[in-house]
């Protein structure tokens, strides 16, 4: 899992132990060996449930800017990437992992 800030042209990684106010904001964007596209020092925390994940969602929100205007008290003010990497394997003998 992943969970990612977009604030002020600023990036801001909701899942890890350092608090947003915290943060420099300065994670990258960039294109691995593989050709998938990346965040560069993103935190990557494992749920091998849906309950975990749900768990990491929610406690990734409550890190997420938040400012009042006339219109909305609770607004966020920013934009949000929540990633889920899903990995199987085989349930015959195979040490074969996919990653989706």
């Amino acid at each position: 899992l992943s969970y990612v800030e977009i604030y002020n042209e600023l990036m801001f990684d909701l899942l890890t132990d350092v608090g947003v106010s915290e943060q420099s904001g300065d994670l990258h964007v960039v294109e691995d060996a593989k050709g998938s596209i990346q965040v560069k020092g993103l935190s990557n925390p494992i749920a091998s449930s849906e309950e975990e994940a749900l768990h990491l969602f929610f406690q990734g929100d409550t890190n997420r800017h938040v400012a009042e205007h006339a219109l909305n008290k609770g607004s966020t003010r920013s934009h949000c990437v929540f990633t889920i990497h899903i990995e199987c394997r085989s349930r015959v003998e195979s040490n074969e992992k996919v990653i989706f």
